[in-house]
């Protein structure tokens, strides 16, 4: 039991007999009946892969390029393929460090790995979760190659600030904008910032193709190095065009990331709609977590001065210290009334086994790496840790329709949740 404010202890309510559940639509991703049709005939025809440069790959790829205002896209199998391929193709290699957020998840940072690098951890600045440009700079040491944000949530990072952090320093600079699906800073679009950016194009995410991923740049030598790693023959031969990179064309290096025709063809759908779908999602996630903020010792997660959100993937409020309930008991409290409410799956990364040196009986390239790791974070990260103990989930992924009524639905039960703690 805690105290509430006027000092009555209570326990967390379960729900009020004859208490009706609210009605849930599918989840997100919804797909209508027209990509259904021409995914059928992809399937239908064979169409399957694309070992070449098909119009389903070269619009995604375009369309991508056109709205971040890049050069150049690079459509993959998934996010982490996405940020694997860019830290390759920035050169980043056995020994060097990359800052990367202490809050996000954790293929932010795990491909490093891969690479023999070093993820230096930075802890979460604000109340959005996201790293301060200041702390940041704090930890840029000898080793620091590179520097890689993650617009946690949806909510950009101050890429001004950490661009000038990365200027000053010499170091690329990598957005993760998993999160981020048409969020702005300063009326920039998140992934048009970065000498590279990567979305998700998969999972529950707000551009869908089941599973995919987009890398994004405007350096050609970083596209092509990307596109080698995650690509062979035809794709390789049609798209890379800087010469020194001819006699590799064929072969590629060996890797073979590339995203299905139907998932181009899935993602695309989400794509050509994304203002709609973003003016819906932020609505319903806009008037779901003011509400939420009316009740006592719940904060709705701010939004910044220049900044507007997006996706709000994984949409989260603040449970303080002032709220009679803690973080868990009012999820217990919102689940007994057949609310979708959570603890947030994404976690600081300092709490992982592979952050903290456990590296058995793999390479000794990565498990020196994984050792460093462990030794250079070992240190607290009191903000992502407390950040994460006080955030609640809220259902975004259902929350696609226009005007949803789940928004009113779940402000009664937790309006209900609250007058049963008030009246115990």
């Amino acid at each position: 039991m805690r105290p509430l404010a006027n000092g009555h202890p209570v326990s967390p309510p379960t729900g009020r007999p004859g208490h009706a559940e609210p009605a849930h639509p599918l989840e997100w991703p919804v797909y209508d009946d027209g990509v259904a049709a021409r995914v059928t005939e992809l399937i239908t025809r064979g169409r399957t892969f694309d070992y070449d440069y098909g119009s389903e790959l070269a619009e995604l790829e375009r369309s991508f390029a056109e709205r971040h205002g890049r050069t150049h896209a690079l459509a993959l199998t998934s996010g982490t393929a996405g940020l694997l391929a860019a830290y390759f193709a920035l050169g980043v290699g056995p020994g060097d460090e990359v800052i990367v957020p202490d809050l996000t998840f954790f293929s932010t940072a795990s491909p490093l790995f891969l690479l023999g690098a070093v993820p230096v951890l930075c802890d979460a600045g604000d109340a959005s979760g996201n790293v301060d440009p200041a702390a940041v700079e704090a930890l840029v040491g000898p080793r620091t190659v590179a520097i890689a944000v993650t617009h946690l949530w949806g909510h950009s990072c101050d890429m001004d600030a950490l661009r000038a952090v990365a200027s000053r320093h010499g170091l690329a600079l990598v957005e993760d904008c998993s999160h981020a699906h048409g969020s702005t800073f300063r009326s920039r679009p998140v992934g048009s910032m970065g000498d590279i950016a990567v979305f998700s194009v998969g999972g529950r995410k707000l551009v869908s193709g089941g599973m995919g991923g987009m890398l994004l740049t405007d350096s050609e030598d970083v596209f092509a190095r990307a596109c080698l790693l995650t690509n062979f023959r035809h794709r390789t031969d049609l798209t890379i065009d800087a010469a020194r990179y001819e006699p590799f064309l064929l072969t590629g290096l060996g890797g073979n990331f590339r995203i299905s025709t139907p998932g181009a063809v899935l993602a695309q759908s989400h794509l050509d709609r994304l203002d709609e779908l973003v003016e819906r999602r932020v609505t319903n996630m806009s008037a779901l977590s003011a509400g939420l903020g009316r009740l006592p010792g719940v904060r709705p997660s701010p939004v910044a001065d220049g900044v507007t959100m997006g996706a709000w993937y994984d949409g989260v409020v603040e449970v303080t210290p002032e709220c009679p309930f803690s973080r868990d008991e009012l999820v217990a409290a919102g689940q007994a009334r057949g609310l979708k409410v959570r603890a947030p799956a994404t976690r600081p990364l300092h709490v992982f086994p592979l952050f903290q040196g456990a590296a058995p009986d793999w390479s000794p390239q990565v498990a020196a790496a994984v050792r460093a790791a462990a030794a250079v974070n070992d240190r607290p990260f009191p903000r992502s840790a407390e950040l994460f103990a006080r955030w609640m989930k809220l259902p975004v992924n259902f929350l696609w329709e226009e005007n949803s009524p789940l928004v009113g639905a779940y402000l009664d039960a937790f309006d209900d949740a609250f007058s049963m703690a008030r009246t115990a």
